[in-house]
């Protein structure tokens, strides 16, 4: 016989409802103290999901790394064929 899932009983939190989540499912789930998360509600009951940070153009640039042995610049290359602008 498969093991049941944990159970929790939803608490008035508020104008809203809200329910614990046992350390190993948050931590199973990837989920920390004051992340931002995602509701939607599906067939199965209300999926909970980590919200991706967006990052900006700058910190894409900043984390940007060339693999070792690749020019770190576009313009490190010679003209390969007729791509070059007179």
């Amino acid at each position: 016989m498969a093991a049941q899932p944990p159970r929790q009983d939803l608490r008035r939190w508020g104008n809203s409802l809200g329910v614990r989540l046992p350390a190993a499912i948050a931590r199973e789930a990837h989920l920390h103290d004051n992340q931002t998360v995602e509701l939607k509600v599906i067939p199965e009951g209300v999926l909970i999901r980590p919200v991706q940070p967006r990052l900006s153009l700058a910190e894409r640039l900043a984390a940007y790394g060339a693999m070792p042995g690749e020019p770190t610049e576009a313009m490190a290359w010679d003209p390969i064929g007729a791509e070059l602008i007179e």
